[in-house]
């Protein structure tokens, strides 16, 4: 069979995405041990080390103690060869951060929205990229957004956004023009569970990720990796039918009808506040009852998504807003409560701050994550 067309420049990227990755895991490292574990020749690992140390994406450091020939020098990943930029948009600012190829973050910066219209989104978006940036926006490999709703990453489309009053917005289009940058468009949550699954600390795991503000989200993470489904659509949890108490029927931004998201979101327990004609932010002492609701809520959809999956781990990422008080805490209850009958344990349930900075940089480890993988983003 003949080669199709740029298969070799494939083989290349998916080896160099091979010796990148085992210096990111295991640094500091050895070519030796580099051509042990890809399984590569001695000779095609010099070559594609000398070519990463060339651009700045490795460099060497400490020398490996001598077993008797030629002292070999250790690699690492390098700090100053590139960099990526990712954006937390909100319906009020465009959160920048600066991760160089570590995943460490090296700047930030924050600009006001002047309305949640995408062109002028696009455009607060990249002037806080470059204001992050400075002088390292010469060295940016990309952009991450992560834009609160339903996002088809593949396709770079915003399908849904109840907090930014988006439908079917080509918002990745829309920043690259602005920023003159290759990016790359997610969810909140998605990007907050790319932070996660960067850092290697819950590799291999079969979990569920939400997260819990303005808006509710959910990844599906099958083996570390995101599961993306039929046009992005997996995580759909914010727009999963919730169990309905009494009173009438509650109107979701979405279209439909008491959505988890008209339950357990901070949007939607705002919308009850003023239902009831209280026009005023949400008090943890003076809304206790509605808190309490929006818990039970989240954790009974929270739960039959886990039963539904059966992952190992369960991680909530509450944003900064959503420090209600008991909130996380009456949240679990009400997950932990839904296992007291079941024939399996529950999962570890573990509740964190998601704050835009976490987003941020998220959005960011996406753009890294194409240098150590030959496979999509996700």
């Amino acid at each position: 069979m003949k080669p199709r067309a740029g298969s070799k420049a494939l083989i290349r990227e998916i080896n160099e995405a091979l010796v990148l990755d085992i210096v990111r895991t295991q640094a500091p490292v050895s070519r030796a041990k580099i051509t042990v574990q890809t399984g590569l020749s001695a000779a095609s690992v010099t070559g594609i080390t000398g070519k990463l140390v060339h651009s700045g994406l490795l460099v060497e450091t400490e020398i490996a103690p001598s077993t008797g020939g030629r002292p070999a020098r250790l690699l690492e990943l390098g700090r100053e060869g590139v960099f990526a930029a990712g954006v937390r948009l909100s319906a009020t600012e465009a959160h920048a951060v600066v991760v160089d190829l570590r995943g460490d973050v090296v700047a930030t910066h924050s600009e006001p929205l002047a309305s949640t219209e995408p062109g002028e989104a696009a455009a607060a978006a990249a002037r806080a990229v470059r204001s992050a940036a400075g002088q390292m926006e010469s060295r940016l490999i990309g952009v991450g957004a992560a834009v609160s709703g339903v996002v088809d990453q593949a396709g770079g489309l915003v399908r849904h956004s109840g907090a930014m009053g988006w439908t079917d917005i080509k918002f990745q289009m829309l920043l690259e023009e602005a920023v003159g940058q290759a990016v790359v468009v997610d969810s909140f949550v998605n990007a907050y569970a790319r932070g996660l699954l960067f850092d290697d600390v819950f590799k291999g795991r079969e979990m569920l990720i939400f997260s819990v503000g303005t808006s509710l989200g959910a990844a599906v993470v099958i083996e570390g990796r995101i599961q993306r489904g039929f046009n992005g659509a997996a995580g759909g949890f914010a727009h999963s039918r919730a169990i309905t108490g009494p009173g009438p029927a509650r109107p979701c931004h979405c279209g439909a009808e008491d959505c988890c998201e008209t339950r357990g979101s901070l949007w939607g327990m705002q919308q009850e506040l003023e239902r009831s004609g209280q026009n005023r932010h949400i008090d943890p002492d003076v809304d206790s009852s509605l808190i309490a609701d929006a818990a039970l809520h989240l954790g009974i959809g929270m739960a039959n998504a886990a039963k539904v999956l059966g992952p190992e781990q369960v991680v909530v990422g509450f944003a900064p807003e959503a420090n209600l008080g008991t909130f996380a805490e009456q949240t679990k209850h009400a997950f932990m409560s839904q296992y007291l009958h079941a024939n399996t344990p529950p999962p570890l349930f573990d509740a964190a701050i998601a704050d835009p900075v976490a987003l941020a940089r998220g959005a960011a480890c996406s753009v890294l994550a194409g240098l150590f993988t030959a496979s999509p983003t996700g």
